[in-house]
Order: structure tokens, then sequence, then C-alpha cells
């Protein structure tokens, strides 16, 4: 992973402390090609902003899209596979501190949890295309003015889509 001198506050206070201009990278790997279950997750402190990236793998360009949680308006909170939204969540308070997102997609559905309960859910079947783009944390398009000032915090990504149970605890 390498970012823009976040990791000692990620050290000291375990989150990185993304200023609208920082982000972090994981760069290109097999283990990313994730086709056909995925599980995407963090825990968010907002900053308000709008049309950020929280944590996935996606550009501009649609030949590279792959999978992204993405805040797209104050209360609009969206899971995307390949170069559409799988399901978006439309009633996200984030102005009160720490949120947990989780969204999962297994072939069958894309489901949305924000602190453990599930939000919304919808009907997808696509492959996850694959790339060779970085995983971002805290940023998408590959363009800087899409960075989030908010802090995230153990963002994960799982080769799996993760049960109701597991999201949870």
């Amino acid at each position: 992973i390498t970012g823009v001198n976040l990791f000692e506050n990620v050290r000291k206070q375990g989150a990185l402390n993304l200023d609208g201009q920082s982000w972090a990278e994981v760069h290109d790997n097999a283990s990313l090609d994730i086709t056909s279950a995925i599980t995407l997750e963090a825990w968010v402190y907002w900053d308000g902003a709008d049309n950020k990236g929280i944590l996935g793998r996606w550009h501009s360009d649609s030949n590279n899209r792959n999978y992204l949680l993405y805040k797209s308006t104050a209360t609009t909170l969206n899971f995307y596979i390949n170069a559409s939204a799988a399901v978006s969540y439309t009633s996200l308070n984030a102005t009160k501190g720490w949120t947990h997102i989780v969204g999962t997609y297994n072939r069958t559905n894309a489901v949305l949890y924000i602190d453990g309960v599930q939000q919304a859910t919808a009907a997808h079947t696509p492959a996850i295309s694959t790339g060779t783009l970085p995983v971002e944390i805290g940023r998408n398009f590959t363009a800087s003015n899409q960075a989030i000032n908010a802090q995230i915090a153990q963002p994960r990504i799982y080769n799996r889509a993760l049960s109701a149970e597991e999201i949870q605890r």
C-alpha cells in the first residue's frame, strides 16, 4: 500500500486521515481480479463532501471499472459492479460520525449494509470485470478532485460475499 504521507497517522490513530488531496493505493495484483463474488467494507467518518470514492478499483474509462463504494450525494451511497450502480442507498446520514459500510455481491444480488443493517438490495448478475488499476482507498477515477476529506478505517476487500451474520459481528 502506498499513499501520500498517511501511514504515521494510521499507526497512531487507527484510521487513514484523508485531507481531500491524499489517498492510499494497493498496487495491481492478481488477487484483486475478483470476478464472481466480492465484499467491500470500510468504516468512514464523513466530511460531508459528495462525489467521492471510498474503496474500489475504478477509472472514468468504462473499460477499467471493476468495483467501488462511492458517496454520490449527501444522502446517497452507491456500490458499483462494472460500469453501473449495482445498488444504491439514498437515506445515508453522513453527519453522525463513524459509519460502517459493507457492499456484497454474489452474481445474484448486490447488497448494501449500513452499520450492520441491510439497507438496499438489487438483482445483479454479471461477472465482475478485471483490470490493471490499483485499488484506491479514499479516491476514485484516478483524479485528485475525487479524493475524500474524511477518515477511513479498516478498508477490506474479500473475494467472497460475506453473510449478514458475518457483517453484523
